[in-house]
């Protein structure tokens, strides 16, 4: 009987394992747009925003009575890394999509109040609030203007 040389059969094992953790990614890079819809997620504001898929938006947190929300824009209409950032208060929405990727901070939107920042999962907020940030969700950062 002849017996196979382990190491090929090492080798392949090892290439079948590294090839399944490859597959596997890193993981969603803004998870909280993988959950299912809620009422709360929807926005208050009835309104056709062009290009955002609103079957996505997703609430983030709520300061003041602005509303933040996170969002996938339509299918089609950008990269896959591409999430949105939407601030519903009163009568509008400002909306901001850009990449997303791991360790750095997303969309942003400034205005004379503040500045509000979409994160990803994987990111180091100590450095954000190190510069005056205030988390007010996982993905979600604030600095008022008078702060820097």
């Amino acid at each position: 009987m002849r017996r196979i040389p382990r190491c090929p059969a090492l080798v392949a094992g090892c290439c079948s394992v590294l090839l399944g953790l490859a597959a596997c990614g890193l993981g969603p890079v803004l998870g909280v747009l993988d959950r299912d819809q809620t009422d709360q997620d929807v926005l208050t504001i009835r309104t056709d925003l062009d290009g955002i898929d609103l079957s996505t938006t997703r609430f983030l947190a709520e300061r003041d009575g602005v509303e933040y929300f996170a969002a996938r824009p339509t299918a089609g209409t950008g990269s896959d890394d591409i999430a949105c950032l939407l601030v519903e208060e009163g009568i509008g929405v400002g909306l901001e999509c850009a990449p997303l990727v791991p360790g750095s901070a997303g969309a942003t939107i400034r205005d004379s109040r503040a500045t509000v920042v979409l994160l990803p999962d994987d990111i180091d907020r100590n450095a954000l609030t190190d510069e005056g940030f205030e988390l007010l969700h996982p993905n979600l950062a604030l600095r008022a203007a008078d702060a820097g």
